[in-house]
């Protein structure tokens, strides 16, 4: 990954969009959606530019000055684009060349908007079509009421976190909230339901939380080959036990704040009495293995009364060959002239 994915606050920063035509246009519908001052610089303007409020026009040629106390820059013409990259460059303002990622020293995602939610895909400027075309295809995914759950959720959250302490049941309680029936009666403007279904989910998930072992088998260690059921456990886990072998890829699956204890050479007992220490201060533990769950293991953690699990991973060896069977010709030639 060359370019880092980040949202600037523009709340009444001032963006400068050098050129006044299509492709201004474009940039500026964009930004017309933040909070931004946006300054328009071009002796000629596109007439739905002319017509936004939120634009404010300097009719005159480019000049590096004009960038002083601009927050990002963007060249929208052609004729100017070196020198504007070069004025906002020495200036330390970010830069997006349209059409130019090597001038430019950040680059415009395709943006999928249910503000405070938004979903930004980027394809380091190699192929803007692809960006565009996963932006549709989210975009009729998304119901423009998420948004709105989204700011309703954030005003909920100080009343979850004096409710359900920081773990994994904070996070079922917003993965139900997000994904679940809370969700689908917010959206059908269920009211009523939608309190009582919140009031229930946390009294639910204040109830103490009891730690729990799946023990899964990565396979040969391409993630692409991991179960459905596997990834979930992953993206679920508090702690992730793990052999040092184990491919970095599989570990991208996991969630990024969950806890990794990467093991030596430990004898079965060694690794069961971490497993066994993680799951009884209520934690989900996922011991990560490219072989089959070791029976001993298992058996260690199972006698201390914890919930255990075993997930398979995918079969990675041939289950059959293609095998050549000989055609006679008169056969052949019977085919080919029924097909003629």
């Amino acid at each position: 990954m060359r370019y880092f994915p980040i949202f600037i606050d523009l709340k009444n920063r001032t963006v400068v969009v050098v050129g006044g035509g299509e492709e201004a246009l474009r940039k500026v519908r964009l930004l017309s959606r933040t909070e931004a001052r946006i300054v328009v610089i071009a002796e000629r303007l596109h007439q739905e530019l002319a017509s936004n409020p939120r634009v404010e026009w300097l009719t005159r040629q480019f000049e590096p000055a004009l960038l002083d106390g601009a927050s990002l820059a963007v060249a929208a013409d052609p004729k100017s684009r070196e020198a504007v990259s070069e004025g906002a460059r020495s200036r330390g303002i970010p830069v997006n060349v349209v059409d130019y990622p090597l001038l430019s020293s950040f680059l415009m995602p395709s943006i999928v908007d249910r503000a405070p939610l938004v979903v930004a895909i980027g394809t380091e400027g190699t192929s803007p079509m692809l960006g565009q075309g996963l932006r549709a295809r989210i975009d009729a995914m998304l119901p423009q009421s998420l948004g709105k759950l989204a700011e309703v959720a954030g005003a909920l959250r100080s009343r979850v976190a004096k409710s359900i302490p920081m773990g994994s049941r904070r996070r079922a309680f917003w993965k139900r909230y997000f994904f679940g029936d809370v969700r689908d009666a917010f959206v059908a403007n269920e009211t009523a339901n939608y309190s009582a279904l919140v009031d229930t989910l946390l009294s639910s998930e204040t109830m103490p939380d009891q730690g729990r072992v799946s023990f899964v088998t990565s396979g040969n260690g391409d993630a692409e080959l991991l179960t459905l059921k596997a990834q979930r456990k992953l993206l679920e886990a508090d702690v992730i036990v793990h052999d040092r072998s184990e491919e970095a890829g599989v570990l991208e699956v996991a969630r990024r704040d969950a806890v990794r204890i990467s093991l030596d050479q430990l004898a079965f007992t060694g690794v069961a009495a971490i497993l066994i220490r993680e799951a009884k201060a209520g934690r989900r533990v996922v011991r990560l293995r490219s072989g089959e769950a070791l029976v001993e293991e298992l058996a260690a953690v199972a006698a201390e009364g914890i919930p255990v699990e075993t997930v398979p991973g995918v079969s990675t060896e041939p289950t059959g060959q293609i095998v050549t069977f000989p055609v006679r010709e008169n056969t052949r030639d019977a085919i080919l002239k029924a097909a003629s």
